[in-house]
């Protein structure tokens, strides 16, 4: 890797501080199920007419394909053809050695911009590599072993033949060095070379812009304006080069730098401060980066949604300050305004699905496997919604890794969760709900799941899309045949 590049990311890392500190997870929905107890819940005899577990993963297997039938075998094994957020292991055609030689260790929710840059890098080049998880500050304890490693705690930290290396930059380029085959910088005696730096401050510059505008509830209107100027810059910047990409025609570095804060910028400045930014006319060479971006499997799968980062954002970096014309897309992206209910639009206007490999039927029965793949430990969170909160508690609202779970609302949760992914196989038992299931027990141990799906940690965007709105189905016959 050429001395310069070494130079100009080191700057970089100096000029970025701690003004973003990694967080928490959304509750660590799928890890870490904690029972201390439990509360008084409905005690109501359920007239069980909802499909069996069995029954449901006998349909899921039937209506799969082969990919989607594979898919924990490959997840296993470190085959999948795309990226994961539950990937332990990437191997590209490689064996597990090979994979040894790099170990990531990234936020366990997949909140962190740092761990998804390099996530990003290394999906990009395809270096097989190892994945440990680790809980973040805003919702859980970091393990001794790793407090060894990394004094700090910060994240993310990479193991590169050996060497700990203990920042996103210089991670980076530890496999830019490591593993040339792919090269994501241009040759230093390039035409392109001479936009890296200028690009790479450009990046920083829009970061600040952000950050300061978000966290903020003072001179909003000067600082709207000042990210307006910066996005402008953005936009000429890719024209400049010809797009979509930053340097062009070819994914580079400079994109993994800037993905992970324009995808935050894209879900937080509608919800706090009513900007579009991924579908701005005003904006057309930024909306051509995003859908070549999602066309790729590499960002395609590790890219969040707005609901997640509108929610994890405040727990990680403080206060985001609303203002007044937010409130339509916020409610939009709370699912407030009736967009998590069934029947679904086939496109939404707000988030696109056009480059994510939209199919209904797909994203139905990736929300079905991640519920059949792990249900009793999905029960017993829900289960949470009618326990009691935990203590200490933690700084993420919707994060409570100590809450107790009701031991008797489980058995209604069971059923009624079984109607959920009925509907969402379109169950031929789908039709109406058990007698006996309690409205509020339903409405307050479904919500908590629903509320807490986290994108990518737990399932794609389109997959949480259509959990949470079939969620609110059954909760809403619930109510109603009550």
């Amino acid at each position: 890797v050429p001395a310069a590049w070494m130079a100009a990311l080191a700057l970089l890392a100096a000029w970025t501080t701690a003004m973003v500190k990694p967080g928490g997870g959304l509750g660590g929905m799928f890890q870490n199920m904690v029972k201390l107890g439990s509360t008084a819940s409905s005690a109501a005899v359920v007239q069980d007419r909802a499909p069996s577990w069995d029954t449901l993963t006998a349909l899921l297997h039937d209506q799969s394909s082969a990919d989607e039938r594979s898919f924990r075998q490959q997840l296993h094994d470190g085959t999948l053809p795309h990226a994961s957020a539950l990937a332990k292991m990437r191997l590209f055609g490689k064996s597990e050695a090979d994979a040894s030689r790099i170990t990531l260790y990234r936020d366990t929710a997949a909140w962190c911009p740092y761990c998804e840059k390099v996530w990003l890098l290394l999906e990009e080049k395809q270096v097989p590599y190892m994945v440990e998880k680790v809980n973040m500050n805003c919702y859980g304890d970091k393990p001794a072993w790793f407090w060894a490693m990394q004094p700090s705690g910060g994240i993310p930290v990479a193991k590169v033949d050996g060497k700990v290396i203990r920042e996103s930059n210089d991670i980076m380029m530890a496999i830019e060095q490591a593993y040339p085959e792919r090269p994501m910088l241009p040759r230093e005696d390039s035409a392109k070379a001479v936009a890296v730096r200028p690009l790479l401050t450009l990046e920083r510059q829009l970061f600040s812009s952000w950050f300061r505008w978000l966290t903020s509830g003072m001179n909003d209107g000067a600082q709207r304006h000042n990210f307006l100027a910066l996005m402008d810059e953005v936009d000429a910047a890719l024209a400049a080069q010809g797009g979509p990409f930053f340097l062009g025609e070819d994914i580079s570095l400079v994109d993994c730098m800037f993905a992970p804060f324009l995808e935050r910028m894209a879900a937080s400045l509608p919800y706090y401060k009513g900007l579009l930014v991924r579908t701005n006319s005003r904006w057309p060479h930024v909306q051509c980066w995003f859908s070549a971006m999602e066309a790729r499997p590499s960002f395609r799968y590790i890219r969040s949604d707005y609901y997640t980062h509108a929610h994890d954002l405040p727990p990680q970096v403080g206060r985001c300050y609303s203002t007044a014309e937010a409130e339509a897309y916020a409610a939009a992206i709370d699912g407030r305004d009736g967009s998590w209910r069934l029947p679904l639009t086939e496109k939404d206007a707000l988030e696109p699905l056009d480059c994510l490999g939209y199919d209904e039927g797909s994203a139905r029965r990736e929300a079905a496997e991640r519920i059949l793949g792990n249900k009793e430990a999905i029960i017993s969170f829900c289960a949470r919604g009618t326990g009691r909160p935990g203590f200490p508690p933690v700084s993420a609202p919707l994060s409570d890794p100590n809450a107790s779970v009701d031991e008797g609302a489980i058995p209604q949760v069971d059923v009624a969760l079984r109607h959920v992914v009925g509907v969402l196989l379109e169950s031929p038992d789908a039709d109406g709900v058990s007698p006996g299931l309690h409205p509020q027990t339903v409405t307050r141990t479904l919500g908590y799941l629903r509320d807490r799906i986290s994108v990518p940690r737990d399932m794609s965007y389109p997959a949480a899309r259509q959990l949470r709105a079939h969620l609110n189905f059954v909760i809403e016959k619930v109510n109603q045949e009550a």
